[in-house]
């Protein structure tokens, strides 16, 4: 599972820079909340999560690993495009940013209850 928690980081390492480039070129910063959650939750919070799953390999074999993959990595661009779509005023952008922080936390929880179970 370190591997595709790296590989999917990478991806949203990617996403990140490509979207401060658009940014920085526009002047227009109403996205920088949309930037930060993908660094922060996509590229920095996975890449060490795969890290982690590297260095620890017992703890990317129960389903929670898995189950936290797909949590997050839905999670979090349910989340994005919310986020992108309350800047318009969308009244149902909120129960969507709430689903979205819903599954990335119930992932993060997974991952914990993982580590805390394997790690001993």
């Amino acid at each position: 599972m370190g591997k595709q928690f790296l590989k999917i980081a990478a991806v949203y390492f990617a996403l990140s820079v490509l979207l401060s480039v658009i940014i920085g070129v526009s002047g227009d910063y109403s996205l920088s909340n949309v930037q930060s959650h993908i660094h922060l939750l996509g590229w920095t919070a996975l890449g060490i999560i795969g890290l982690i799953y590297v260095a620890f390999p017992a703890l990317s074999v129960p389903i929670l690993a898995r189950i936290h993959f797909w949590m997050h990595n839905i999670g979090l661009p349910v989340l994005i495009l919310a986020i992108i779509v309350k800047n318009y005023e969308v009244p149902e952008a909120e129960v969507w940013i709430i689903i979205g922080w819903v599954l990335l936390a119930a992932g993060i929880m997974l991952f914990m209850v993982n580590v805390w179970d394997r790690l001993r």
